[in-house]
């Protein structure tokens, strides 16, 4: 009997061994095929399939951070990344740890913009010493992207001396932070480096597209700029012909050829940190053929303004200075000096204001004490810029104007209203369109006329800007001016035909 017990319990054991051992043994050949599955499906970049037998594996072997990890990297590919950052959690802390997935939840976690989860788990890369170049390069992503741009610079540099092979991502992004902080030769180096390095890759070509970039932002930004204008004009009302006939009795010879010249030269250096600075000198001439003697003018005018950079705003304290002569005899100058203030409300528009002290010296002495227009006065305007298409460009601006003069008959407020437009038509073609309305209100009666002076001045102007060369453009304008006033010498309407050549160097 006892023979027979212990028989029926060894057989009974053996039953137990055998139940028990090769569905386990089936289990662990499952799950441990199919992560090999799943592994051969990603590096095939089957990254869907991959994902689905990855999931499989999990459920399987939720223990396995080789299978967390590859599910991560499959989920990462597939730009779902939540999904991933999960995973890449577990496979940090399953057992065994798998160092890599620390790199990948830290790159995750920046992309999706989770900035301070992700330094977290960079300083826990950087404490333990896992992969330091593609730590320092992650670093400096997130140091990028909070706008640490110096920073940043200085960990992809020490990425790229630690891991040779991230020598043209390094450049790359050492080029995006040279754009950002307004180095951008500097810039342009480090992206036709890249291109020098990996010429035949994605990054390359994204590298080139920066560098054609930033040649024009040089062009654009170069510190010193010249513009010539010069214009052959029509004008059928050189001497403000009044409109009443019984006023203009005497009056003959208004219509003239002119011409107009006008050369700007600005110089804009590059300052350190956030400190901004510009100034020009301009020269105006208008000459005529007819009435030369009397409306001739050319005016030189200088511009002083240093500012400071908010950011996505700047604030510049603005002098000018313009100097104005009639035919060969000094006619007046005038002072301006105020803060502007500039922001950029959307990418491509931006707001300006403006809040100055004007002072207005008339150099010739008046026939009448009430007729001086010598003034200390106010100019303040609000101005919307907008930019848009290719070479697109929208005005819209108020301005308030107060002159204080010394003679009572000149003493007047203004609101004035401008509006100008470029449209893009064709290649090399642009549509110009312009107006200007200009309400003058003179405080005091006037002395003559015995009455209160009331002028409301409208302009428009429209034309075409023809590119004939690279920096030369050709000018076709017409510009029509009407000045509705209540006394009659002063009302009067003036066009005028222009067309010429502009050259940019």
């Amino acid at each position: 009997m006892g023979s027979i017990l212990q028989r029926q319990s060894k057989i009974g054991l053996l039953l137990i061994f055998l139940l028990l051992f090769f569905p386990l043994n089936l289990y662990a050949q499952n799950w441990s095929e199919l992560l090999k599955e799943g592994i051969k499906e990603y590096r095939a970049e089957n990254y869907e399939e991959a994902a689905e037998i990855l999931k499989k594996v999990r459920k399987l072997n939720p223990r396995s951070s080789v299978a967390a990890f590859f599910l991560g990297l499959s989920y990462k590919q597939m730009l779902k990344y939540e999904e991933a950052i999960s995973n890449f959690k577990d496979a940090i802390t399953l057992t065994p740890k798998i160092k890599e997935a620390l790199i990948e939840l830290i790159d995750c976690l920046y992309r999706i913009g989770r900035l301070e989860e992700a330094k977290k788990y960079l300083r826990i890369a950087e404490e333990n010493n896992i992969y330091p170049a593609k730590t320092l390069f992650l670093k400096g992503l997130i140091l990028q992207k909070e706008n640490r741009d110096k920073e940043a610079i200085k960990c992809f540099e020490k990425a790229k001396k630690l891991n040779p092979d991230l020598e043209a991502a390094c450049n790359f992004r050492i080029g995006i932070s040279y754009v950002k902080l307004r180095r951008l030769k500097e810039a342009k180096r480090e992206f036709e480096a890249v291109v020098t390095k990996a010429p035949n890759t994605d990054l390359a070509e994204f590298a080139r597209r920066y560098v054609d970039l930033v040649k024009r932002r040089l062009a654009l930004e170069r510190p010193l700029r010249i513009t010539a204008l010069y214009l052959f004009q029509y004008d059928d009302n050189v001497v403000l012909r009044p409109n009443n006939e019984q006023v203009a009795t005497g009056i003959t010879g208004e219509q003239s050829i002119a011409h107009t010249a006008n050369i700007r030269i600005d110089f804009i250096p590059h300052l350190p940190g956030n400190w901004l600075f510009s100034a020009y000198y301009s020269f105006y001439g208008n000459f005529h053929r007819r009435n030369s003697t009397t409306h001739d003018i050319s005016a030189h005018t200088v511009s002083i303004s240093p500012g400071y950079s908010l950011g996505r705003s700047a604030i510049n304290i603005l002098g000018q200075y313009t100097y104005v002569f009639r035919h060969e005899h000094r006619y007046m100058d005038t002072i301006t000096v105020g803060p502007l203030f500039r922001t950029l409300v959307k990418r491509n528009n931006m707001l300006e204001f403006f809040a100055g002290f004007t002072k207005k010296r008339y150099l010739e002495t008046p026939l009448l004490y009430t007729e001086d227009r010598d003034s200390i006065g106010t100019d303040i305007y609000l101005s919307w810029i907008s930019f848009f298409k290719k070479n697109g460009f929208f005005n819209l601006r108020y301005e308030f104007t107060y002159d204080d003069t010394e003679g009572e008959n000149w003493e007047n407020h203004g609101n004035r209203v401008t509006l100008n437009l470029t449209i893009p038509l064709i290649k090399r073609v642009s549509l110009q369109l312009g107006s200007d309305a200009y309400f003058q209100d003179f405080e005091n009666r006037h002395t003559v006329f015995k009455k209160h002076r009331v002028d409301h001045t409208y302009t428009i102007l429209a034309g075409f800007t023809i590119n004939i060369l690279k920096n030369v453009n050709l000018i076709l304008q017409y510009t029509r001016t009407r000045c509705d006033s209540n006394i009659a010498i002063y009302d009067y309407t003036r066009n005028v035909l222009s067309s010429g050549v502009e050259i940019r160097f």
